[in-house]
Protein backbone atom coordinates (compact mmCIF):
# COMPACT_ATOMS: atom_id res chain seq x y z
CA UNK A 1 0.00 0.00 0.00
CA UNK A 2 1.56 3.27 -1.07
CA UNK A 3 2.34 5.92 1.54
CA UNK A 4 0.23 9.04 1.42
CA UNK A 5 0.63 12.46 2.91
CA UNK A 6 -1.36 13.07 6.06
CA UNK A 7 -4.32 15.31 5.60
CA UNK A 8 -3.87 18.64 7.39
CA UNK A 9 -5.81 19.20 10.63
CA UNK A 10 -8.69 21.54 10.28
CA UNK A 11 -7.54 23.33 13.46
CA UNK A 12 -3.77 23.99 13.55
CA UNK A 13 -2.05 22.13 16.40
CA UNK A 14 0.00 24.06 18.92
CA UNK A 15 3.08 22.75 20.61
CA UNK A 16 2.68 22.20 24.36
CA UNK A 17 4.19 24.98 26.48
CA UNK A 18 7.45 24.13 28.11
CA UNK A 19 7.17 23.47 31.83
CA UNK A 20 8.66 26.38 33.74
CA UNK A 21 7.71 25.69 37.36
CA UNK A 22 9.97 23.44 39.37
CA UNK A 23 9.08 21.27 42.35
CA UNK A 24 11.35 21.83 45.35
CA UNK A 25 11.39 19.95 48.64
CA UNK A 26 11.44 21.77 51.98
CA UNK A 27 12.40 19.34 54.76
CA UNK A 28 10.74 19.41 58.16
CA UNK A 29 12.67 21.67 60.59
CA UNK A 30 14.15 18.82 62.61
CA UNK A 31 17.03 21.13 63.58
CA UNK A 32 14.52 23.11 65.64
CA UNK A 33 14.38 26.81 66.39
CA UNK A 34 17.32 28.86 65.20
CA UNK A 35 17.41 32.40 66.56
CA UNK A 36 21.20 32.58 66.27
CA UNK A 37 22.23 32.49 62.62
CA UNK A 38 21.53 35.09 59.90
CA UNK A 39 18.16 34.31 58.36
CA UNK A 40 19.72 34.24 54.89
CA UNK A 41 22.22 31.54 55.87
CA UNK A 42 20.21 29.06 57.94
CA UNK A 43 20.21 25.35 57.29
CA UNK A 44 17.04 24.14 55.49
CA UNK A 45 16.28 21.93 58.50
CA UNK A 46 16.01 24.91 60.89
CA UNK A 47 12.98 27.02 61.75
CA UNK A 48 12.42 30.61 62.85
CA UNK A 49 9.07 29.74 64.46
CA UNK A 50 8.29 26.31 65.89
CA UNK A 51 5.50 26.30 68.45
CA UNK A 52 3.82 23.21 69.90
CA UNK A 53 5.76 21.06 67.43
CA UNK A 54 8.61 19.01 68.88
CA UNK A 55 11.57 18.38 66.54
CA UNK A 56 12.15 14.64 66.22
CA UNK A 57 14.53 12.66 64.05
CA UNK A 58 11.86 11.89 61.43
CA UNK A 59 9.97 15.19 61.44
CA UNK A 60 8.36 17.65 63.83
CA UNK A 61 5.67 16.15 66.03
CA UNK A 62 2.70 17.91 67.53
CA UNK A 63 3.07 17.83 71.31
CA UNK A 64 0.64 15.83 73.40
CA UNK A 65 -2.08 17.64 75.32
CA UNK A 66 -3.03 18.02 78.96
CA UNK A 67 -5.88 16.68 81.09
CA UNK A 68 -7.47 17.84 84.32
CA UNK A 69 -6.19 15.95 87.35
CA UNK A 70 -7.51 17.91 90.36
CA UNK A 71 -9.74 20.99 90.21
CA UNK A 72 -10.79 21.66 93.81
CA UNK A 73 -7.77 23.26 95.53
CA UNK A 74 -9.47 26.63 95.17
CA UNK A 75 -6.36 28.80 95.53
CA UNK A 76 -3.37 29.59 93.28
CA UNK A 77 -0.93 26.68 93.39
CA UNK A 78 2.64 27.98 93.62
CA UNK A 79 4.56 24.69 94.08
CA UNK A 80 4.04 21.03 93.18
CA UNK A 81 6.09 18.45 95.12
CA UNK A 82 6.42 14.79 94.18
CA UNK A 83 7.26 11.93 96.53
CA UNK A 84 8.32 8.53 95.20
CA UNK A 85 7.89 5.83 97.83
CA UNK A 86 9.54 2.38 97.91
CA UNK A 87 6.06 1.02 97.21
CA UNK A 88 4.64 2.80 94.14
CA UNK A 89 1.17 2.59 95.65
CA UNK A 90 2.33 5.13 98.24
CA UNK A 91 3.60 7.73 95.76
CA UNK A 92 2.30 11.22 96.48
CA UNK A 93 1.81 14.55 94.73
CA UNK A 94 1.47 17.62 96.94
CA UNK A 95 0.45 21.20 96.10
CA UNK A 96 1.32 24.31 98.10
CA UNK A 97 -1.39 26.98 98.15
CA UNK A 98 -2.89 29.49 100.58
CA UNK A 99 -0.38 28.64 103.32
CA UNK A 100 -1.37 24.98 103.23
CA UNK A 101 -0.10 21.75 101.67
CA UNK A 102 -2.69 19.73 99.77
CA UNK A 103 -2.53 16.07 98.79
CA UNK A 104 -3.40 16.14 95.07
CA UNK A 105 -2.36 12.58 94.27
CA UNK A 106 -5.97 11.90 93.32
CA UNK A 107 -9.24 13.79 93.13
CA UNK A 108 -10.70 15.11 95.36
CA UNK A 109 -7.76 16.79 97.03
CA UNK A 110 -7.27 16.73 100.80
CA UNK A 111 -5.46 19.06 103.20
CA UNK A 112 -2.19 17.44 104.31
CA UNK A 113 -0.82 20.40 106.31
CA UNK A 114 -3.44 22.91 107.48
CA UNK A 115 -0.97 25.64 108.47
CA UNK A 116 2.51 25.70 106.99
CA UNK A 117 3.21 29.43 107.65
CA UNK A 118 4.91 29.71 104.25
CA UNK A 119 5.01 33.34 103.25
CA UNK A 120 4.58 32.79 99.51
CA UNK A 121 3.98 29.02 99.07
CA UNK A 122 7.32 28.74 97.26
CA UNK A 123 8.94 25.49 98.38
CA UNK A 124 12.23 23.76 97.63
CA UNK A 125 12.19 19.99 97.96
CA UNK A 126 14.26 16.87 97.43
CA UNK A 127 14.12 13.22 98.38
CA UNK A 128 16.39 11.42 100.85
CA UNK A 129 16.47 7.73 101.77
CA UNK A 130 18.06 6.84 105.10
CA UNK A 131 18.28 3.44 106.83
CA UNK A 132 15.21 4.50 108.80
CA UNK A 133 12.85 5.66 106.03
CA UNK A 134 12.38 7.38 102.67
CA UNK A 135 11.71 11.09 103.15
CA UNK A 136 10.56 14.07 101.15
CA UNK A 137 12.47 17.10 102.49
CA UNK A 138 10.87 20.51 101.94
CA UNK A 139 11.69 24.07 103.02
CA UNK A 140 10.05 27.44 102.46
CA UNK A 141 10.65 30.93 103.90
CA UNK A 142 8.36 31.36 106.88
CA UNK A 143 7.42 27.69 107.00
CA UNK A 144 10.82 26.30 107.97
CA UNK A 145 11.87 22.70 107.45
CA UNK A 146 9.37 19.86 106.92
CA UNK A 147 9.65 16.18 106.06
CA UNK A 148 7.18 13.66 104.73
CA UNK A 149 7.28 9.88 104.72
CA UNK A 150 4.66 7.19 104.29
CA UNK A 151 5.05 6.05 107.89
CA UNK A 152 5.20 9.41 109.71
CA UNK A 153 3.37 11.81 107.36
CA UNK A 154 4.27 15.51 107.44
CA UNK A 155 6.50 16.59 110.33
CA UNK A 156 7.78 20.09 111.08
CA UNK A 157 11.48 19.69 111.98
CA UNK A 158 13.40 22.19 114.13
CA UNK A 159 17.07 21.13 114.27
CA UNK A 160 19.07 23.15 116.78
CA UNK A 161 21.24 25.87 115.25
CA UNK A 162 19.26 26.04 111.99
CA UNK A 163 17.67 29.39 110.92
CA UNK A 164 14.39 27.68 110.12
CA UNK A 165 12.29 30.77 109.32
CA UNK A 166 14.52 31.91 106.43
CA UNK A 167 15.37 28.60 104.76
CA UNK A 168 15.02 28.72 100.98
CA UNK A 169 16.55 25.52 99.50
CA UNK A 170 17.34 21.98 100.65
CA UNK A 171 19.63 19.35 99.10
CA UNK A 172 21.45 16.13 99.97
CA UNK A 173 25.16 15.44 99.54
CA UNK A 174 27.23 12.56 100.92
CA UNK A 175 24.30 11.33 103.06
CA UNK A 176 24.00 14.73 104.74
CA UNK A 177 21.25 17.36 104.42
CA UNK A 178 22.26 20.90 103.36
CA UNK A 179 20.31 24.17 103.35
CA UNK A 180 20.60 27.72 102.09
CA UNK A 181 18.78 30.66 103.66
CA UNK A 182 17.58 34.05 102.47
CA UNK A 183 20.18 36.85 102.52
CA UNK A 184 22.69 34.47 104.07
CA UNK A 185 26.22 33.53 102.94
CA UNK A 186 26.26 30.40 105.13
CA UNK A 187 25.77 26.89 103.84
CA UNK A 188 23.87 25.15 106.63
CA UNK A 189 24.00 21.39 107.17
CA UNK A 190 22.94 18.68 109.60
CA UNK A 191 25.97 17.36 111.41
CA UNK A 192 24.76 13.75 111.53
CA UNK A 193 24.79 11.64 108.37
CA UNK A 194 21.77 9.60 107.30
CA UNK A 195 19.56 11.76 109.49
CA UNK A 196 16.80 14.29 108.83
CA UNK A 197 17.08 16.01 112.20
CA UNK A 198 19.56 16.75 115.00
CA UNK A 199 21.91 19.68 115.36
CA UNK A 200 22.95 21.95 112.49
CA UNK A 201 26.05 23.98 111.75
CA UNK A 202 26.92 26.66 109.23
CA UNK A 203 29.86 27.01 106.82
CA UNK A 204 30.48 30.60 105.78
CA UNK A 205 31.10 30.93 102.03
CA UNK A 206 31.47 34.67 101.74
CA UNK A 207 34.85 34.33 100.02
CA UNK A 208 33.15 32.44 97.17
CA UNK A 209 30.73 35.30 96.51
CA UNK A 210 33.11 37.54 94.59
CA UNK A 211 30.22 39.30 92.87
CA UNK A 212 28.16 39.77 96.01
CA UNK A 213 24.72 38.46 96.83
CA UNK A 214 24.11 35.40 98.98
CA UNK A 215 23.92 31.63 98.54
CA UNK A 216 21.14 30.64 96.18
CA UNK A 217 21.32 26.84 96.09
CA UNK A 218 23.50 23.76 96.49
CA UNK A 219 23.26 20.41 94.75
CA UNK A 220 25.12 17.17 94.09
CA UNK A 221 27.14 16.55 90.92
CA UNK A 222 28.66 13.14 90.22
CA UNK A 223 31.71 13.12 87.95
CA UNK A 224 35.08 11.55 87.33
CA UNK A 225 37.72 14.20 88.04
CA UNK A 226 40.60 11.89 87.13
CA UNK A 227 40.82 9.95 90.38
CA UNK A 228 37.62 7.95 90.02
CA UNK A 229 33.93 8.75 90.21
CA UNK A 230 32.99 10.96 93.15
CA UNK A 231 30.13 13.16 94.32
CA UNK A 232 30.93 16.88 94.35
CA UNK A 233 28.96 19.65 96.01
CA UNK A 234 28.09 22.57 93.72
CA UNK A 235 27.21 25.84 95.46
CA UNK A 236 25.68 28.73 93.49
CA UNK A 237 25.45 32.37 94.52
CA UNK A 238 22.59 34.65 93.50
CA UNK A 239 24.90 36.79 91.35
CA UNK A 240 26.36 33.83 89.45
CA UNK A 241 29.38 32.69 91.47
CA UNK A 242 29.77 28.91 91.37
CA UNK A 243 32.02 26.82 93.62
CA UNK A 244 32.69 23.08 93.39
CA UNK A 245 33.59 21.41 96.67
CA UNK A 246 35.02 17.97 97.30
CA UNK A 247 35.23 15.94 100.49
CA UNK A 248 32.85 14.49 103.02
CA UNK A 249 32.49 16.63 106.15
CA UNK A 250 32.33 20.46 106.09
CA UNK A 251 33.34 20.67 109.76
CA UNK A 252 37.10 20.31 109.07
CA UNK A 253 39.41 21.63 106.35
CA UNK A 254 40.95 18.16 105.93
CA UNK A 255 37.62 16.71 104.79
CA UNK A 256 36.13 19.62 102.79
CA UNK A 257 37.95 21.67 100.17
CA UNK A 258 37.14 24.05 97.33
CA UNK A 259 38.24 22.62 93.97
CA UNK A 260 37.44 25.66 91.84
CA UNK A 261 35.28 28.76 91.40
CA UNK A 262 33.65 30.11 88.24
CA UNK A 263 31.19 32.77 87.09
CA UNK A 264 28.03 32.03 85.09
CA UNK A 265 25.99 35.24 85.41
CA UNK A 266 23.07 36.00 87.76
CA UNK A 267 20.61 33.14 88.27
CA UNK A 268 16.83 33.27 88.84
CA UNK A 269 15.93 34.15 92.42
CA UNK A 270 13.06 31.68 92.69
CA UNK A 271 12.52 28.12 91.58
CA UNK A 272 14.59 25.14 90.54
CA UNK A 273 16.73 26.60 87.77
CA UNK A 274 19.05 23.58 87.46
CA UNK A 275 18.59 19.93 86.61
CA UNK A 276 20.71 16.79 86.25
CA UNK A 277 20.70 15.30 82.76
CA UNK A 278 22.77 12.27 81.99
CA UNK A 279 26.14 12.68 83.69
CA UNK A 280 25.91 16.47 83.69
CA UNK A 281 24.10 19.26 85.50
CA UNK A 282 22.56 22.16 83.58
CA UNK A 283 22.22 25.59 85.24
CA UNK A 284 20.10 28.39 83.82
CA UNK A 285 21.44 31.94 84.14
CA UNK A 286 21.51 35.24 82.31
CA UNK A 287 24.32 33.80 80.15
CA UNK A 288 22.44 30.71 79.02
CA UNK A 289 21.96 27.08 80.05
CA UNK A 290 25.39 26.18 81.37
CA UNK A 291 26.76 22.65 81.40
CA UNK A 292 28.85 22.05 84.50
CA UNK A 293 31.14 19.69 82.58
CA UNK A 294 32.03 22.45 80.09
CA UNK A 295 32.33 25.08 82.80
CA UNK A 296 34.96 23.23 84.84
CA UNK A 297 36.82 22.19 81.67
CA UNK A 298 37.16 25.81 80.58
CA UNK A 299 35.00 25.29 77.49
CA UNK A 300 32.17 27.66 78.39
CA UNK A 301 32.30 31.10 76.76
CA UNK A 302 29.65 33.72 76.05
CA UNK A 303 29.80 32.97 72.33
CA UNK A 304 28.99 29.30 72.94
CA UNK A 305 26.53 29.12 75.85
CA UNK A 306 25.99 25.39 75.53
CA UNK A 307 22.63 23.80 74.70
CA UNK A 308 20.74 27.10 74.35
CA UNK A 309 23.04 28.65 71.77
CA UNK A 310 20.36 28.52 69.04
CA UNK A 311 17.78 30.28 71.26
CA UNK A 312 20.17 32.40 73.32
CA UNK A 313 18.85 35.67 71.90
CA UNK A 314 15.39 34.80 73.26
CA UNK A 315 16.03 33.00 76.55
CA UNK A 316 18.79 35.23 77.94
CA UNK A 317 16.80 38.51 77.85
CA UNK A 318 13.86 36.61 79.36
CA UNK A 319 15.98 35.47 82.31
CA UNK A 320 17.16 39.06 82.79
CA UNK A 321 13.60 40.40 82.63
CA UNK A 322 11.99 37.81 84.93
CA UNK A 323 14.94 36.87 87.16
CA UNK A 324 13.21 38.24 90.28
CA UNK A 325 9.75 36.90 89.38
CA UNK A 326 8.52 33.64 90.95
CA UNK A 327 9.28 31.12 89.71
CA UNK A 328 11.45 29.21 87.21
CA UNK A 329 11.79 25.49 86.56
CA UNK A 330 14.19 23.41 84.50
CA UNK A 331 13.24 19.75 84.30
CA UNK A 332 13.11 16.70 82.05
CA UNK A 333 9.67 15.46 80.96
CA UNK A 334 10.29 11.74 80.36
CA UNK A 335 7.04 11.00 78.54
CA UNK A 336 7.83 13.61 75.87
CA UNK A 337 11.63 13.13 75.75
CA UNK A 338 12.13 16.86 76.20
CA UNK A 339 13.95 19.13 78.60
CA UNK A 340 11.62 21.97 79.59
CA UNK A 341 12.55 25.50 80.62
CA UNK A 342 9.49 26.95 82.35
CA UNK A 343 9.68 30.73 82.85
CA UNK A 344 7.14 32.60 84.99
CA UNK A 345 4.11 34.15 83.36
CA UNK A 346 5.28 37.12 81.32
CA UNK A 347 4.13 40.69 82.12
CA UNK A 348 1.81 40.51 79.11
CA UNK A 349 0.00 37.56 80.71
CA UNK A 350 1.42 35.08 78.19
CA UNK A 351 2.69 31.64 79.17
CA UNK A 352 5.45 30.20 77.02
CA UNK A 353 7.80 27.32 77.71
CA UNK A 354 10.90 26.18 75.83
CA UNK A 355 11.43 22.50 75.00
CA UNK A 356 14.59 20.72 73.89
CA UNK A 357 14.66 17.24 72.37
CA UNK A 358 17.03 15.45 74.75
CA UNK A 359 18.29 13.21 71.94
CA UNK A 360 19.07 15.84 69.30
CA UNK A 361 19.37 19.11 71.25
CA UNK A 362 16.81 20.79 68.94
CA UNK A 363 14.51 23.44 70.44
CA UNK A 364 10.87 24.48 70.14
CA UNK A 365 8.36 26.48 72.18
CA UNK A 366 5.13 25.45 73.90
CA UNK A 367 2.08 27.67 74.28
CA UNK A 368 -1.50 27.50 75.59
CA UNK A 369 -0.41 25.83 78.85
CA UNK A 370 -0.88 28.00 81.96
CA UNK A 371 2.07 26.40 83.74
CA UNK A 372 2.84 28.23 87.02
CA UNK A 373 4.69 25.26 88.57
CA UNK A 374 5.48 21.69 87.58
CA UNK A 375 6.66 18.34 88.93
CA UNK A 376 7.26 14.83 87.63
CA UNK A 377 5.87 11.75 89.37
CA UNK A 378 6.13 8.17 88.06
CA UNK A 379 7.20 9.46 84.65
CA UNK A 380 4.13 11.72 84.30
CA UNK A 381 4.57 15.49 84.19
CA UNK A 382 2.08 17.58 86.17
CA UNK A 383 1.55 21.32 86.19
CA UNK A 384 -0.66 23.68 88.18
CA UNK A 385 -1.87 27.24 87.73
CA UNK A 386 -3.19 30.26 89.58
CA UNK A 387 -6.76 28.97 89.25
CA UNK A 388 -5.88 26.10 91.59
CA UNK A 389 -6.10 23.45 88.87
CA UNK A 390 -3.63 20.58 88.57
CA UNK A 391 -3.18 18.93 85.17
CA UNK A 392 -1.42 15.94 83.67
CA UNK A 393 0.89 17.35 81.01
CA UNK A 394 2.08 15.85 77.70
CA UNK A 395 -0.85 13.52 78.19
CA UNK A 396 -3.47 12.54 75.63
CA UNK A 397 -4.17 14.12 72.25
CA UNK A 398 -6.04 17.31 73.21
CA UNK A 399 -5.61 20.27 75.53
CA UNK A 400 -7.83 21.00 78.53
CA UNK A 401 -9.47 17.58 78.58
CA UNK A 402 -11.81 16.95 81.51
CA UNK A 403 -10.84 14.53 84.27
CA UNK A 404 -13.20 11.90 82.83
CA UNK A 405 -11.52 12.13 79.42
CA UNK A 406 -14.25 14.08 77.66
CA UNK A 407 -14.10 17.38 75.80
CA UNK A 408 -10.88 19.22 75.19
CA UNK A 409 -9.42 21.73 72.76
CA UNK A 410 -7.49 20.99 69.61
CA UNK A 411 -3.76 21.57 69.71
CA UNK A 412 -2.49 24.14 67.22
CA UNK A 413 1.05 24.14 65.91
CA UNK A 414 2.76 27.09 64.26
CA UNK A 415 5.73 26.67 61.92
CA UNK A 416 7.86 28.98 59.82
CA UNK A 417 10.75 27.23 58.14
CA UNK A 418 14.12 28.79 57.38
CA UNK A 419 14.24 31.09 54.35
CA UNK A 420 15.63 29.38 51.27
CA UNK A 421 16.91 30.62 47.92
CA UNK A 422 16.14 27.28 46.19
CA UNK A 423 19.56 27.25 44.58
CA UNK A 424 19.49 30.72 43.03
CA UNK A 425 19.74 33.55 45.60
CA UNK A 426 19.92 36.28 42.93
CA UNK A 427 16.98 35.07 40.88
CA UNK A 428 13.40 36.22 41.40
CA UNK A 429 10.89 33.43 42.01
CA UNK A 430 7.14 33.04 41.96
CA UNK A 431 5.63 30.61 44.46
CA UNK A 432 2.44 28.94 43.31
CA UNK A 433 1.54 25.86 45.34
CA UNK A 434 2.66 23.97 48.45
CA UNK A 435 2.02 20.37 49.44
CA UNK A 436 2.70 19.63 53.14
CA UNK A 437 3.24 15.96 53.92
CA UNK A 438 2.12 14.53 57.28
CA UNK A 439 2.27 11.19 59.02
CA UNK A 440 -0.67 11.21 61.41
CA UNK A 441 -3.40 9.12 63.04
CA UNK A 442 -6.01 11.31 61.30
CA UNK A 443 -5.89 13.98 58.57
CA UNK A 444 -4.66 17.28 60.05
CA UNK A 445 -6.05 20.65 58.99
CA UNK A 446 -3.61 23.28 57.74
CA UNK A 447 -3.47 26.91 56.68
CA UNK A 448 -0.43 27.74 54.58
CA UNK A 449 1.24 30.78 53.12
CA UNK A 450 4.67 31.62 51.75
CA UNK A 451 6.58 34.47 53.38
CA UNK A 452 9.11 36.12 51.08
CA UNK A 453 11.97 38.56 51.58
CA UNK A 454 12.40 37.72 55.29
CA UNK A 455 8.86 38.60 56.34
CA UNK A 456 7.09 36.93 59.30
CA UNK A 457 3.46 37.50 58.35
CA UNK A 458 1.15 35.23 60.31
CA UNK A 459 -1.41 32.92 58.75
CA UNK A 460 -4.88 34.46 58.98
CA UNK A 461 -7.19 32.58 61.32
CA UNK A 462 -6.93 28.95 62.36
CA UNK A 463 -7.43 25.76 60.36
CA UNK A 464 -10.81 24.06 60.64
CA UNK A 465 -10.29 20.53 61.94
CA UNK A 466 -12.97 17.86 62.27
CA UNK A 467 -11.97 15.21 64.76
CA UNK A 468 -12.79 11.78 63.32
CA UNK A 469 -15.35 9.80 65.29
CA UNK A 470 -14.09 6.35 66.23
CA UNK A 471 -15.76 3.57 68.14
CA UNK A 472 -15.06 1.76 71.37
CA UNK A 473 -14.39 -1.97 71.46
CA UNK A 474 -17.30 -3.98 72.80
CA UNK A 475 -19.55 -0.97 72.26
CA UNK A 476 -19.46 -0.22 68.52
CA UNK A 477 -21.76 -1.96 66.04
CA UNK A 478 -19.99 -4.39 63.73
CA UNK A 479 -19.90 -3.39 60.05
CA UNK A 480 -21.00 0.13 61.04
CA UNK A 481 -18.50 1.36 63.63
CA UNK A 482 -15.39 3.28 62.56
CA UNK A 483 -12.17 2.02 64.12
CA UNK A 484 -9.04 4.06 64.71
CA UNK A 485 -6.22 2.86 62.51
CA UNK A 486 -2.47 3.31 62.56
CA UNK A 487 -0.76 6.44 61.28
CA UNK A 488 -1.15 7.17 57.58
CA UNK A 489 0.46 9.64 55.17
CA UNK A 490 -1.61 12.70 54.27
CA UNK A 491 -0.72 15.26 51.60
CA UNK A 492 -2.50 17.73 49.35
CA UNK A 493 -1.57 20.77 47.30
CA UNK A 494 -2.59 24.14 48.72
CA UNK A 495 -2.54 27.35 46.71
CA UNK A 496 -0.07 30.00 47.85
CA UNK A 497 1.07 33.31 46.38
CA UNK A 498 4.33 35.16 46.69
CA UNK A 499 7.23 36.56 44.72
CA UNK A 500 10.74 37.13 45.99
CA UNK A 501 14.33 35.94 46.04
CA UNK A 502 13.93 33.96 49.28
CA UNK A 503 10.89 32.11 50.55
CA UNK A 504 9.81 30.31 53.71
CA UNK A 505 6.78 28.19 54.50
CA UNK A 506 4.47 29.57 57.21
CA UNK A 507 1.89 27.06 58.36
CA UNK A 508 -0.61 26.55 61.14
CA UNK A 509 -1.57 22.98 61.90
CA UNK A 510 -4.52 21.63 63.85
CA UNK A 511 -4.80 18.01 64.70
CA UNK A 512 -4.33 15.53 67.49
CA UNK A 513 -1.18 14.77 69.42
CA UNK A 514 1.26 12.58 67.53
CA UNK A 515 0.76 14.31 64.16
CA UNK A 516 4.16 14.50 62.41
CA UNK A 517 5.03 17.03 59.72
CA UNK A 518 7.71 15.46 57.50
CA UNK A 519 8.25 17.80 54.50
CA UNK A 520 6.68 20.18 51.99
CA UNK A 521 6.77 20.13 48.20
CA UNK A 522 6.87 23.69 46.86
CA UNK A 523 6.04 24.68 43.30
CA UNK A 524 8.54 27.41 42.34
CA UNK A 525 8.64 29.29 39.05
CA UNK A 526 12.03 30.98 38.48
CA UNK A 527 12.15 34.39 36.90
CA UNK A 528 14.85 36.77 35.84
CA UNK A 529 17.66 38.46 37.71
CA UNK A 530 16.45 41.92 38.66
Amino acid sequence: MPLRDLAPFKTPRRAAAEQVAQLANIPAPVGGLNLRDPISEMAPTDAVILDNMIPRQNGVEMRSGYQMHVNDVGYPVKTLMSYTAPNPNNNKLFAAANGKIYDVTASPSTVAVATSNSTADLWSFTQFTTPADTFLLAVSPGAGYWTYSTSSGWVNRTPSGLPTTTLRTVSVWKQRVFFTAEADAHLWYLQAVNSVTGSAAGFHMGSLLRNGGYLSSAFNWTLDAGVGIDDHLVVVGTQGDVGVWQGTDPSTANTFALKGAWYIGPVPEYGRYFTPMGGDVLILSELGLIQMSKLVAGQFVDSDPGPVQKIQSSINPLVTLLRSTPSWDVFVAPSADVLVIRPPKQPTGVYQQFGMNINTGSWCTFSNMSMDCAAVLSGVTYFANESGYVYKCFYGRKDNVAANGTGGDLIEGDIQTAFQSFGSPGQLKKFGMARPVFIAPSPPAVKVRVNVQYSFTDVAGSPSFVNPVTSLWDAGIWNTAVWAGSANTYQAFVGVAGMGYYGALRMKVRGIGGTIFSSTHMLVEPGGVM
